[in-house]
């Protein structure tokens, strides 16, 4: 699909944006809404996502698929992929945390945040995607949770809108394969990439409870099933692995 782009230097969050005008998106095209700065950036679970100005790509792709389609929670897990791929074009080795975080040297460097809205017949997606890129390790450090940036990993200076060119070429490619394939063509890149391996314990929240267990398996749809200590298996369609419990494996 073609894009159409709206770029604001100072906005609340290009997802609040494409949300508040998605009525007006194009129906056969991508609304790109980027900005270089945002006053009120959102991650998931309502967390902050801290948007000083210039330093980072900050983008939500808006398009409209069928309302009938099952596998809409899977598409911030091709953007994911996508993210990857154009980290590894720079010459980085990034890996996935399920379902859709993107770390470096195991910290967090992009995250992802999709959206819905019915639209007459369909369905309008709003995917937001924030990928820190020059953020310094001093602001980097005032984030609860680690994080890192190309800046601090690669040391040296990168160019926001080179990186954000990359990033939409691929994830065009990426979307019109799953638009018309589905998730399958990536589930084996998806689980070659997890930071995550078989057996190891890790401690995961399903947005109710906290649950401990040893990571499993990804199914085809891209959930996750995780073995309890009972031996049972418990799959779950969202939430987050808050951390792996070192030297805790488990060959059952």
């Amino acid at each position: 699909m073609d894009i159409i782009r709206h770029h604001f230097a100072t906005i609340d969050s290009t997802n609040n944006w494409a949300k508040h005008n998605s009525h007006s998106f194009s129906r056969d095209k991508i609304s790109l809404v980027t900005a270089d700065e945002q006053t009120a950036g959102r991650g998931r679970f309502k967390r902050k996502w801290e948007s000083p100005p210039l330093q980072n790509i900050y983008a939500t792709f808006c398009f409209f698929i069928e309302k009938h389609r099952q596998d809409i929670g899977n598409i911030p897990q091709v953007l994911a992929l996508s993210v990857l791929a154009t980290l590894k074009a720079l010459g980085f080795h990034p890996k996935l945390k399920w379902p859709n975080d993107i770390l470096l040297s195991q910290k967090k460097i992009a995250g992802i945040l999709a959206e819905t809205t019915t639209i007459s017949d369909q369905i309008c997606v709003m995917i937001g995607i924030g990928v820190n890129i020059n953020m310094p390790k001093e602001l980097l450090d005032k984030i609860d949770r680690p994080a890192t940036s190309l800046l601090v990993e690669g040391g040296q200076v990168f160019l926001v809108e080179d990186i954000l060119q990359l990033l939409i070429k691929k994830f065009q490619e990426d979307l019109d394969l799953f638009l018309e394939e589905g998730f399958f063509p990536f589930l084996e890149l998806y689980k070659s990439e997890l930071a995550y391996s078989i057996d190891h314990k890790i401690r995961f929240h399903d947005n109710r409870s906290i649950w401990e267990g040893f990571f499993h398996s990804i199914n085809h749809d891209g959930t996750l099933n995780l073995r309890l200590e009972s031996g049972d298996i418990k799959t779950f369609v969202s939430g987050e692995i808050l951390f792996e419990i070192k030297d805790a494996t488990n060959s059952k």
